[in-house]
């Protein structure tokens, strides 16, 4: 009871600490602006106005969380190190495990904060552009937060152990890697059913895109902007087996970082 005690005293201390950074409202603000600019592009996309202002909004929404969990989520513990102020608080009978949780769920906080607000613009301005506002776009923002839930764990992990600029590229890599790992198998297997890759060389390559995408996560499993803008049904139980997804991984990626940051000597 103790450590979930300190877990919830360094969130809400994490929260209260992130919402005052003008880094976040940059932030917040540059994404209300854009999402706002996704009806420009409406007008003149030779597309439907509804479907460009649906699926761009969606991407802004997972993009600003990226940046949030780069520049908020990794300055965290970074902050602490570089003030010296993680040697008072680890002084104290508080475990590395509970100030890493806590630190992820205080800014996984401010991620739902920042969602929500994002989302009453999202439907304020479907509803002002008469873009037909539903609510099974509510499922696609539900994977954004899970989605961001691993990158947050991610960039928590590579700050642990790492540089700010480092951790930053590295996050951005998993990141990047995890939307493009799916395409990269897809690909890699599609050549090689045109026979334009044989031999031992076919094999190595499949086998090389065949641990990319075990190892890094999945995160285009995320994004279903094509199946809600367009009305599609999702296959059964998709969004649990989802969620189930993003709390595994996430769970590791923190395991990882508490055991690295334990291990860590700030003397």
């Amino acid at each position: 009871m103790q450590s979930l005690k300190n877990i919830g005293v360094i969130a809400w201390n994490t929260f209260r600490e992130s919402v005052r950074d003008k880094i976040l409202y940059n932030i917040v603000f540059l994404t209300i602006a854009l999402a706002f600019f996704s009806i420009v592009l409406g007008e003149w996309s030779v597309f439907d106005r509804a479907h460009v202002i649906k699926s761009t909004t969606l991407t802004i929404m997972s993009l600003s969380g990226l940046l949030i969990s780069v520049f908020v989520g990794i300055s965290l513990v970074q902050k602490e190190i570089q003030r010296r102020t993680v040697l008072t608080l680890l002084s104290k009978p508080i475990g590395r495990a509970s100030f890493i949780v806590g630190k992820y769920l205080g800014l996984m906080g401010v991620v739902a904060s920042h969602l929500a607000i994002l989302t009453c613009v999202y439907y304020a301005i479907l509803v002002v552009t008469n873009s037909s506002p539903t609510i099974s776009l509510l499922s696609a923002i539900y994977l954004v937060f899970w989605e961001l839930a691993i990158v947050v764990a991610v960039a928590l992990l590579f700050s642990s152990f790492s540089t700010p600029v480092m951790s930053a590229l590295f996050t951005l890599g998993v990141y990047f890697a995890g939307h493009l790992s799916g395409q990269l198998l897809e690909q890699v297997r599609f050549v090689q059913r045109m026979g334009e890759i044989e031999g031992t060389s076919g094999a190595i390559l499949e086998k090389a895109a065949v641990v990319i995408h075990a190892v890094f996560p999945g995160l285009y499993r995320f994004n279903i902007s094509s199946y809600v803008v367009h009305g599609l049904e999702l296959p059964d139980m998709y969004l649990l087996w989802s969620t189930l997804y993003a709390v595994g991984y996430a769970a590791v990626f923190l395991a990882i970082a508490s055991w690295w940051f334990s291990k860590r000597d700030f003397l």
